[in-house]
């Protein structure tokens, strides 16, 4: 499921074109870059290199713009950042997240998602994965009733305006893929959809089986990691901080391999 390298930061075009190239291989789905300097300024860094690696899509949400349903704010970057005065606010807490996709609500969203690091906490804080294939054997060993309920039943997820109706687990041109955020389960869902969305919530909170197939990647200042959004889900250990930004991270939805227009 990984694939990573090093980024040189005074050469930074062959490891872009290795990570679109390695992209294509079906086998790969989380893909890290680990830089070999310092980087000023990440988000012009990828600016400025964005041609090589894909076409970022304007799709932040910003906790300051009001409630879960309009905090769109029509920039490229989400803040990822450490601060106190939003504890409720997953982007900015030091709490673990649940594993989920990041599309789940966005039938526009591109293949990927990118995080770039300016400051990650000295204990934890590391993002987590799970391949949608190790989801299925898992369920498949653990819990086949509930595979097939999240593979049979569309869930309907909305956010910031957006709304998505799509099944948790189905195959598509061969390949399993995930739609799923437990926190973006439209409100109005029917009582069945929301027993499925609490039995699954519940099952991969507790699963010792999915635990073990986990993949937790540490960023350090520089480093970038990318995944294919619907073919895992992602999350984030706990971290420990003290001070405002201690962990800061920006993210962008992305489509990898786009590098034409």
């Amino acid at each position: 499921m990984l694939w990573e390298s090093t980024l040189s930061t005074q050469d930074p075009i062959p490891a872009f074109q290795a990570l679109v190239d390695a992209w294509k291989d079906a086998g790969n789905k989380v893909f890290v870059l680990r830089a070999d300097n310092e980087i000023p300024d990440l988000r012009q860094f990828l600016s400025d290199n964005f041609q090589y690696l894909g076409k970022p899509c304007p799709l932040a949400e910003d906790v300051n713009q009001g409630g879960r349903n309009g905090q769109r704010s029509g920039e490229l970057w989400f803040e990822v950042r450490y601060d106190p005065k939003h504890p409720d606010a997953y982007r900015h807490s030091a709490n673990a997240q649940p594993l989920h996709t990041d599309g789940s609500y966005i039938p526009s969203f591109p293949n990927a998602t990118l995080l770039s690091c300016v400051k990650n906490a000295g204990n934890g804080g590391e993002t987590i994965f799970v391949d949608a294939e190790d989801l299925v054997n898992c369920l498949e060993q653990e819990d086949p009733t509930l595979l097939a309920e999240i593979s049979e039943y569309a869930m309907p997820h909305s956010r910031s305006g957006d709304h998505r109706v799509a099944k948790i687990v189905e195959k598509e041109d061969g390949k399993t893929r995930v739609n799923w955020n437990y926190y973006c389960v439209d409100e109005n869902v029917e009582s069945k959809g929301r027993d499925i969305a609490n039995k699954f919530f519940e099952y991969h909170q507790t699963s010792s089986a999915l635990k073990a197939k986990t993949l937790a990647v540490k960023l350090g200042p520089g480093d970038m990691v990318a995944w294919k959004d619907r073919q895992v889900l992602h999350g984030r250990n706990s971290f420990e901080a003290q001070q405002e930004s201690e962990r800061f991270i920006w993210k962008c939805a992305i489509d990898i391999g786009n590098i034409d227009g």
